[in-house]
Formats: structure tokens, sequence, C-alpha cells
């Protein structure tokens, strides 16, 4: 999601991309007029950063359940492509992007969960997990499902 550090052209260079009609100098005072602008805002925060954390942490437990009995190894990659289908999903609806980000990953592992039948649907360590119970995404929850 965020550039490599090495992959930024230098001051340096971005004068040369322009046959050094801009001095380096310019190019400076250029970007500090564009930060200020923008507040130093630059970092956006989507529904991937918080599922990558959540798939990361772990979104299946040992008392979970499918259809009535125990979980398979391969439910998680299940739910990995549950999680990353919802998340396309709701990257293309504008209608989406009135919720938080937060709270709208925790829908879609909601919605992951249930699509493939796990139950609990939610629970306490979730709850921990996203800082939301299911009441809490319930509406955003409706919206994705």
């Amino acid at each position: 999601y965020e550039e490599a550090e090495e992959n930024v052209p230098s001051v340096r260079v971005l004068a040369e991309y322009t046959n050094n009609t801009y001095q380096p100098s310019m190019i400076h005072q250029m970007e500090i007029m564009v930060l200020t602008r923008l507040s130093w805002s630059l970092t956006v925060v989507t529904p991937l950063h918080f599922l990558g954390l959540y798939i990361e942490k772990g979104m299946i437990f040992t008392t979970d359940t499918m259809q009535g009995v125990p979980l398979i190894p391969k439910v998680p990659r299940y739910v990995k492509k549950y999680v990353e289908f919802f998340a396309d999903l709701t990257l293309q609806e504008y209608a989406f992007q009135r919720y938080l980000p937060s709270k709208l990953a925790a829908a879609i592992v909601a919605a992951s969960r249930r699509a493939l039948s796990i139950r609990p649907l939610w629970n306490k360590a979730l709850t921990e997990l996203v800082g939301y119970s299911q009441l809490d995404i319930a509406d955003v929850f409706t919206h994705v499902w």
C-alpha cells in the first residue's frame, strides 16, 4: 500500500525529469506547499489494513464449529478467501465509504464467517480483536451481506 522508500526518486532526479526547468530548491518549496495544504496527512487507512491485522492475529478459534462439527485445518484459508471477496465487493461500491474502515473490516469478518457457516458468528474474542461488538457492526454487516 505504501511506496517503498528506495523507489522514490531524489529531488535531483526529479529536477532532471523536468530538464532542470525546476531547481531542487523550488521542488522542495513546492513539496512543502503541498504537504502544508494536506496538513501533512498522507496516509489513508482502508479496511484492508485492518483485515491484514485480523488475518494475522486469527479470526478462527478452537471453539468454533462449521455446520456443527469442529473446524478442519483448511478453514483459515477459506476465511481468508471470503475476506478478500467481501473486501473487493465493498471497495467497488461507493456507499461503503460512509463506514469507518475498522467497522467495515469487522463486518467483513462477520460476513466471511457467516458465508462459511462458522458458529458462533461473533464471540468475545472477536470483540476484543476488532474493538466492536456484534451489535456495533450490525448495520454495516447487513449492508455487506
